[in-house]
């Protein structure tokens, strides 16, 4: 009886040993599985995160490229306005710019010509753009900041003016304490056609005006078959001169291409002067004076010779023009003994 007692004993204690085990299992499982999936979650919170702030930093990038992109276009629309200024300021005042690459840039960043204010800039300036802009980021949900500075204004060609400028942009995101800093250098062409030119008024008491525009004839000239050249004379078209006064010169008043506007290639303006538009206009012209405009308003005196086939007070000088020919070789024309 003691002995089957025992042996019934040893049996339950058996029994409550294998309970335990697979107790102890199932709870390790359930640790192991517990562990698991909040190791999961956590990873799939951190990817998450990780991925949201990629996505901050990649639209950050894209907003950066996008206010470059737009300063270059908004450049370009407040340069055209800076220049119209820069031109009605002469016109109406009858005084040349002092330095007109440096006039325009005051205009294009302040809208001022000597810290005046000038009507055809007003809520057109860099400054308002860079408001503008900053503004635009708030939306997007980032801190910024945008500078445009060191602008330079030069002659790019004949018809065509060069604008660079560099342009600083910092923004900053609270949320994911994240901020990008760039500057990079730009650069647009913009084209000086249809523009007036100031030299006209400058020298006829404000009552000439002459529109810049390329001849449609350029180096398609005949001596026999001057109609050409007779309708160059009519429009007052314009042709590139490598020392005729190019378009920054001419707000400034001067008659030729100055040191500092200086490139190797032609980057001055011509045209002929229109002698009987003067005449109409009540003023008193030099009938035997070339009709080439900046030596004609700079009464240079150089000899000038009339040409077959052209109206008694057109003259032609032989002064060089470009390519090392001179005035009566580029127009093709034969003179009159």
């Amino acid at each position: 009886m003691a002995l089957g007692s025992k042996l019934v004993q040893n049996l339950g204690m058996g029994e409550r040993m294998k309970g335990i085990f697979f107790s102890s299992m199932i709870i390790f499982l359930i640790t192991c599985l517990f562990i698991f999936f909040s190791i999961q979650r956590s990873m799939l919170s951190f990817y998450s995160s990780q991925r949201a702030i990629e996505n901050r930093v990649e639209a950050m990038i894209k907003f950066y490229e996008s206010v470059v992109y737009d300063s270059r276009k908004s450049m370009e629309i407040t340069a055209q306005r800076a220049t119209c200024s820069a031109i009605n300021y002469v016109v109406t005042t009858g005084s040349p710019l002092q330095s007109s690459n440096e006039t325009i840039a005051e205009l294009i960043l302040q809208g001022t010509i000597n810290s005046e204010p000038q009507g055809l800039m007003e809520a057109s300036t860099v400054k308002d753009w860079e408001d503008s802009i900053e503004y635009l980021g708030t939306l997007q949900g980032f801190r910024t900041s945008v500078d445009i500075r060191d602008l330079l204004i030069e002659p790019e060609d004949s018809y065509h003016l060069s604008i660079s400028y560099t342009i600083f942009v910092e923004l900053y995101d609270d949320n994911i304490k994240t901020n990008l800093t760039k500057n990079s250098r730009e650069k647009i062409i913009m084209s000086i056609e249809n523009m007036e030119d100031p030299l006209y008024p400058l020298n006829t008491l404000g009552r000439i005006v002459n529109i810049i525009r390329p001849s449609p004839h350029w180096l398609n000239y005949s001596s026999e078959d001057t109609s050409n050249l007779k309708d160059d004379l009519e429009n007052s078209y314009y042709h590139p001169s490598l020392y005729g006064a190019s378009f920054l010169d001419r707000l400034e008043g001067k008659f030729f291409v100055q040191e500092k506007y200086f490139k190797p290639n032609p980057i001055g303006l011509e045209s002929f002067v229109n002698k009987d538009k003067i005449l109409s206009a009540g003023l008193p012209i030099d009938a035997y004076a070339t009709n080439i405009d900046y030596l004609y308003f700079s009464k240079s005196g150089v000899d000038a010779y009339s040409i077959s086939g052209m109206p008694s007070n057109f003259r032609l000088d032989n002064e060089t023009s470009l390519e090392g020919k001179t005035h009566l070789q580029i127009y093709n024309v034969t003179v009159i003994e």
